[in-house]
This record gives C-alpha cells, sequence and structure tokens, in this order.
C-alpha cells in the first residue's frame, strides 16, 4: 500500500528527493595500553597515574565530562587575570563550553563574555542592584551580564580557598582545574603533551596578545582549599612551579624581538637576606627564580654545591604540539621540552632544593588553567623602553618614554574570526616514580619522648625535620609582624623553625608560633616542653588553649629564654573537657619588653600523655604504617605504598 502510493505520487508529477544518508558517527577508540615503565640515568620508572583525556590524540572520542576522580574545577582571582573561571562542560553546554574532552584531548577555551561570579550586595528590590541586576529570594543581587538566561554565579566555578576570592566586573571567561586532595604525590617524572592557543593560525603568523596557560603545581599543604591532609600552609611556603608557562604576547616579535615566550617559575620562603621585611604583617615576599622579571628576591645562585638554578626563557613553535617533562627528587627538579630524559635529553631548566627550598620535598598536586590577560598575559611586560605607543602593546599609552599598559589592555583577540582557537590543550599528562624509592627524612627523637621506640608525641613534625607540615602558618599575628622559615643549624638539633619579630604589636599574643588542631582528652594529664633560643634575653610566655572561641589557656609557662639554647619544662596539665587545643608560644611585646626585631629558635616540641600513649606519625607520609599500629592512608587502586610513604606504580 504505501509502496503504491509513493508510485502514485511520482506520477502525479510531485519530485521526491532522496535524504543523504546519515554521517557516520565517530567510535571510540579503544584505550591504548599503558606507557612501558621508563629508564632515565640507568634508572627504571614506572606509570603511577595517567590522564589521557578519553584515550589516543585524534582517536574520534565524543564528547565527555572532565573525570572528577582527578580534576575540580575551580574560580579564584589571582596576579589581575581579566577572566571568571567557569564550569560549564561541553556535553551539557555545547555552545559556550571553556571544558572540553573530546577527540583525545583536553581543551581549555577563553570566550569573551563578562560574568559576576561573586554575589555581595543585599537587596529588596530590583532597583537596588543597577543595570542587569536582580534581587533574588535571597535578598541578594544576582547578575546575567552576558544575558543567557542563567544567573552569572550558576554558571562559575567554586572558590573554595582561604584566599584570592574572584572578583566581579571580568571581560572574559576560561577554565581551570587543579587535581588538589585527588591526586598529589612527592616526586617522580611527570610527562604531559600540549599545545598552546591560537595554534591554527597559519604558519608564521603572530598571534593575538594576552593568553597566559600554564602546567604547574603547589604543595598539597598548600592554604588554596581546606582538607584532609594539613592543607593549612599558605603561599609561598607551600612551594610553586610552573613546569609550563606561556606569555603569548611574547611572540610579538615588535615588543619581544627575542621571542622567549616559553617560561619556567620556581617560587618558595627562606631565610632572608639582612634588612628584608615581610610585605605587611603575615604577607611574605616570596623568593623567586624565574626566566622572566619577577618583584620577588631572586636567590638563584644559593650555595648549594653549585648554582642553584639555571634557567632561560625558550622560543617554540606555538603551532605545535610539545612534549614536557618533569624530573623531581630530593636534590631538586629539572624540565625538559621535547627533547625527553628517557631519550638522552637535556635539560631547559634545573633547580637544586639544597637546605633551604625544602618546599619541594612534600607532596603537590598539579593546576592546568588558560589566563587572560594580567600580570603576566599583559601588565607584566609594561614599563618597557619607548618613543611612541606603537612599541606598546596593543597602542598602549608610551608616557615619559615607558609603555604603560594594563592588566587587560594588551587582549587584541579578533573573537569573532579566531575566538574557537583561544584554547590550551592536553594530550595527556603521566606521573612515573622511580622504582628505587626515594629518601625520607629520619623521623626527629622527640616523636619518641621516653625513648622507648614508640613515637607519643601528639606535635606533628615537632623537630621540623620534614617540610609537609603547617608550620609556617604557625606564625599567626594579632596586630603584630614577621617572618619564619626552616633553617639547618647543624649539630645536635640540625633543622630548627626561625622567627623574626618585625612588628612585636602591642600584646604577647599580636606574634604567635602555635602547632594546633590537636585533640586533647578530658581528665588525661599531659606533660610538655620546648626548646627555644633567643637573639636577646627575653621572658617567652607558652601556653595550651582552645583552637577557637573562647580560647580558653588550660595551661600556661613564662620560659626564661637567651642566647643558649633553653628546655622549656612546664609542669603537667589536665584538661577537663575533651576538644581541640593549640601548643602556642607568644613572641609579641610583653609590657616594657618590646620584641621588634627579636629572632626566635624553636625545637623539639613535644606534648604527650603521661602514661606516654602510642601517636601515630605520618609526616610526610600519605600512606603506610603509622607507628601505632595504623596506616597514613590508603593508596588508589592500581598502586601500592611504596617505603617512602607515597603511592606508587606496584614493581
Amino acid at each position: 500500500m504505501l509502496a503504491l502510493l509513493a508510485v502514485g505520487l511520482m506520477a502525479g508529477g510531485c519530485k521526491v528527493t532522496e535524504e543523504p544518508p546519515p554521517e557516520p558517527q565517530p567510535q571510540p577508540q579503544p584505550n591504548p595500553e599503558p606507557p612501558a615503565p621508563l629508564v632515565v640515568d640507568g634508572q627504571r620508572y614506572s606509570l603511577t597515574w595517567e590522564e589521557d583525556f578519553g584515550g589516543a590524540l585524534n582517536g574520534g572520542q565524543p564528547r565527555s565530562f572532565l573525570n572528577t576522580n582527578f580534576w575540580t574545577k575551580e574560580n579564584l582571582g589571582v596576579n589581575n587575570e581579566q577572566q571568571a573561571y567557569t564550569n560549564r562542560e561541553c556535553p551539557d553546554h555545547p555552545n559556550d563550553w571553556n571544558y572540553c574532552v573530546e577527540n583525545g584531548r583536553l581543551s581549555l577555551r577563553a570566550r569573551h563574555e563578562s560574568l559576576d561570579c561573586v554575589v555581595w550586595k543585599q537587596c529588596t528590590a530590583d532597583a537596588e542592584c543597577g543595570q542587569g541586576g536582580t534581587c533574588a529570594a535571597t535578598k541578594y543581587c544576582v547578575y546575567d551580564q552576558n544575558k543567557n538566561g542563567v544567573s552569572d554565579h550558576e554558571e562559575c566555578a567554586p572558590f573554595n580557598g582561604t584566599g584570592n576570592a574572584p572578583h566581579n566586573e571580568t571581560s572574559y571567561t576560561s577554565g581551570r582545574i587543579k587535581s588538589d586532595e585527588k591526586v598529589e604525590f612527592r616526586y617522580g617524572y611527570i610527562e604531559f603533551r600540549a599545545r598552546m592557543p591560537f595554534a591554527e593560525l597559519p604558519a608564521g603568523t603572530t598571534p593575538p596578545n594576552g593568553m597566559w596557560p600554564a602546567i604547574w603545581m603547589l604543595g598539597a599543604n598548600s592554604g588554596i582549599e581546606k582538607g584532609g591532609r594539613e592543607d593549612t600552609v599558605g603561599w609561598p611556603m607551600s612551594g610553586e612551579i610552573d613546569i609550563m608557562e606561556y606569555t603569548q604576547i611574547k611572540e610579538n616579535p615588535v615588543l619581544y624581538p627575542q621571542n622567549e615566550a616559553m617560561g619556567f617559575n620556581a617560587l618558595w620562603r627562606e631565610y632572608p637576606e639582612v634588612g628584608e621585611a615581610a610585605m605587611a604583617a603575615g604577607a611574605w615576599q616570596p623568593n623567586a627564580c624565574s626566566s622572566w622579571p619577577n618583584n620577588g628576591d631572586a636567590k638563584c645562585d644559593g650555595d648549594v654545591g653549585g648554582a642553584r638554578v639555571s634557567w632561560g626563557g625558550k622560543t617554540i613553535d606555538y603551532h605545535q604540539w610539545h612534549t614536557w617533562g618533569f624530573l623531581w627528587d630530593e636534590n631538586g627538579f629539572k624540565i625538559y621540552i621535547d627533547e625527553l630524559p628517557q631519550n638522552g635529553g637535556k635539560p631547559v631548566a634545573s633547580f637544586s632544593t639544597g637546605d633551604d627550598a625544602t618546599e619541594y620535598r612534600q607532596p603537590m598536586f598539579l593546576i592546568l588553567n588558560n589566563a587572560v590577560g594580567g600580570d603576566l598575559g599583559c601588565s607584566g611586560w609594561s614599563g618597557r623602553a619607548c618613543t611612541t605607543s606603537a612599541q606598546c602593546a596593543n597602542g598602549a599609552a608610551c608616557e615619559n618614554g615607558m609603555c604603560k599598559e594594563t592588566p587587560g589592555s594588551c587582549v587584541d583577540v579578533d573573537w569573532a574570526a579566531h575566538g574557537d582557537k583561544a584554547q590550551l590543550e592536553v594530550d595527556y599528562v603521566r606521573w612515573f616514580h622511580r622504582d628505587s624509592g626515594y629518601a625520607r627524612a629520619k623521623a626527629a627523637p622527640c616523636q619518641d619522648g621516653n625513648g622507648d621506640g614508640t613515637p607519643d608525641n601528639i606535635i606533628r613534625n615537632c623537630g621540623f625535620e620534614e617540610d609537609y607540615t603547617s608550620h609556617r602558618t604557625d606564625l599567626f599575628f594579632e596586630g603584630g609582624g614577621g617572618l619564619t622559615d626552616i633553617l639547618n643549624e647543624g649539630g645536635a638539633h640540625g633543622f630548627v623553625q626561625w622567627v623574626r619579630v618585625d612588628n612585636g604589636g602591642t600584646q604577647p599574643y599580636s606574634v604567635q608560633v602555635r602547632q594546633e588542631g590537636f585533640q586533647l582528652q578530658a581528665g588525661t594529664s599531659y606533660q610538655w616542653t620546648v626548646d627555644l633560643k633567643t637573639s636577646a634575653a627575653l621572658s617567652v610566655p607558652i601556653k595550651i588553649t582552645l583552637a577557637h572561641e573562647p580560647w580558653t589557656t588550660v595551661a600556661s609557662f613564662s620560659c626564661d629564654v637567651g642566647t643558649a639554647w633553653t628546655t622549656c619544662g612546664p609542669p603537667p596539665f589536665t584538661v577537663t573537657a575533651t576538644d581541640t587545643y593549640k601548643f602556642e608560644i607568644d613572641l609579641g611585646n610583653v609590657g616594657a619588653s618590646k620584641t621588634n626585631g627579636i629572632q626566635a629558635y624553636i625545637d623539639n616540641m613535644y606534648l604527650a600523655t603521661t602514661a606516654n600513649t602510642c601517636q601515630p606519625e605520618c609526616t610526610g607520609k600519605l600512606c603506610g604504617d603509622d607507628g601505632c599500629g595504623g596506616s597514613c592512608g590508603a593508596c588508589a587502586a592500581g598502586t601500592t605504598c611504596g617505603d617512602w610513604g607515597q603511592c606508587v606504580a606496584p614493581k
């Protein structure tokens, strides 16, 4: 019947157009075999973790979401960057995504649009919210600056940090992911393959200014996100390593004839030079080794058995895929581009840790982001000599012979024509570890106060032998200011915490050194001691208090300290309530005694039950025996705990 009807229609003179067959859908490719172990300098390295973003590059894989077992999206405001980081992925945002896993790669794409992520202004009516604002049921103003029918804050990635909050009135959106709390290891060999923004422009084309992508690392004990692994250390005490940092403005031959657009950075905190002070109470000047100008202390020639660092900006072909290698152990790290160490390649950058840059002897996590504008995207290169604005980025003003770029003034992307190319692309990221393992610092004697071979000290890292602790943030200010670091004194004390008081404030507690977050049990008797030394005679209050309001003091003692080491031994105490407490050493001004300029040294912080109950000791470890019959943590499937307390590939 249907066939006859069709014939009749054709006979009546109606034209029938056949539909073309549907295009074949790309089929997922089978996952390739995991990379074979590598051999570097005669040492075998096995794969611990891999992210291949769906499989082999250009394998036709369909769009998919990020692997949340590995990555977390985040939004924050740093470096005067001009973008907001969103939560939009390509499977459910096909036309305005900032993250896309497809065809065997990750793309982090920047877009030209405004978002006001921060909800802060209270209201009772829309008129109070200004242009584009709506007074929501929460009685806060919300905005839809990109006019897509979705409130801006619902499109933004979460801000889950303790500092560097995002800001409104951004002009662009982009993507940023981190592996914090999910993938964090110490040492090893990291390898990734990536391609820079605007790679698909014709060969030889000068790309637009303003893109600033990076693949980099922060210490796993950083304060960006509070978590379960002592994440309380602020920057730069956490340590930062920018393995790949690219400022596309330096591809512009008019502005930068040397064309060294690819750079590397290491930022940390160490013992300051004479006269160096904190920028402000509680703030820090970072030490920086960099291939680019930096306002920090460039202590790149420190005495660590030779030059600390060998850097140099590098010229690359931004049109091509490149492979980076990052080889890291307890002595330092090396960075490779394309000529990899397993193939006998030579590093393009190297860094020696020495005794001071101990931030690089702790676990770290990865960050991948594609920033727009900001300090290195635009304004970090301002101040160049000029005679006309043609010598400045995007025609910025030339005043008094100097360029006056701002954090966003250099961005000159033709978004209509080339916006789809404004993306950092990553093929894979792999983390290997040396089969023979890595050295761990020995446990400090103060972990075993009575010397019976069983750890009994509640205080973490009591002897400062490891840097994977919260000790740096334990310099706390209530109206004071100063600096702290870990020094190697040698001799009986070895590594100790050093503190310089720059501003003693008005109270003893204006400058506090503290270990906190430990639980004490009601009715239990505790003993406590600490070794102290100061640059001038000082009576130092030490105490045990609640680690939260009302900060009740449950034990206190004043210890007379001078230029020789003194062991302060207060009498035992008993708490009446099971709660969270802190061990506090006060270095602020005490009445007529002014502490400005005082330097203090701290070692062997000890707190234990008088019955010497075993206390778990997991300093510097993410897995393995805690010394008390328990574990410092479990390893992910497919990895095992190495002797040095990190999860590694099975041998």
